[in-house]
């Protein structure tokens, strides 16, 4: 999968780090229900991996065991404590559906994230899906609206049907630590 064209404009010159990203799937689940670390800061941010696989952890604690399974990232340091973004997969599919304002950029956050971890999938997004998702992250970066977005309930299906494909391809390529 290409990059969204809205990650080139990141900064390169950072040092890079590592950043905690919780994800919240179920909508009666208040805050995350599991997490990943993110290298950040650098021109490949991406997630850890370990064999093809997106290595996630259930709880917190687990950070060390699933950081040890990725020894490029291991040498970044030592993992943070805090969960630093949150990737709201449920709010951020009801928003899509239904709402006309994002003012905390849900969706947004959710698209970054998703970029990462359909690119360390290693598995193609269909053009259509790839292009829909670019112009929408293009489109929030710039702060238009949703309601200027999404002009047709036609064009939310889209976006939606683009999300549950990257959900798909994420979960197939995904390793779960649970203990």
């Amino acid at each position: 999968m290409s990059e969204l064209p809205i990650l080139d404009s990141r900064e390169s010159s950072r040092q890079e780090e590592l950043a905690m990203a919780g994800f919240r799937i179920d909508p009666s689940h208040e805050g995350p229900q599991f997490y990943t670390l993110l290298a950040v800061g650098g021109e490949n941010e991406r997630p850890l991996t370990a064999e093809g696989r997106i290595i996630f952890f259930a709880r917190t604690t687990l950070v060390h065991k699933a950081l040890a399974m990725d020894k490029s990232m291991a040498v970044l340091g030592n993992p943070p404590r805090d969960v630093e973004t949150i990737c709201d997969v449920a709010q951020t599919l009801y928003i899509v559906n239904s709402q006309d304002e994002d003012p905390e950029g849900v969706v947004l956050d959710c698209l970054l994230i998703f970029d990462d971890l359909v690119r360390a999938s290693q598995i193609s997004m269909p053009e259509r899906y790839q292009g829909i998702l670019t112009e929408l992250a293009a489109r929030l970066t710039e702060g238009v609206p949703l309601k200027r977005i999404f002009t047709s309930v036609a064009l939310r299906r889209h976006v939606e049907d683009a999300l549950l494909w990257c959900v798909g391809a994420i979960t197939m390529k995904a390793r779960f630590l649970t203990n």
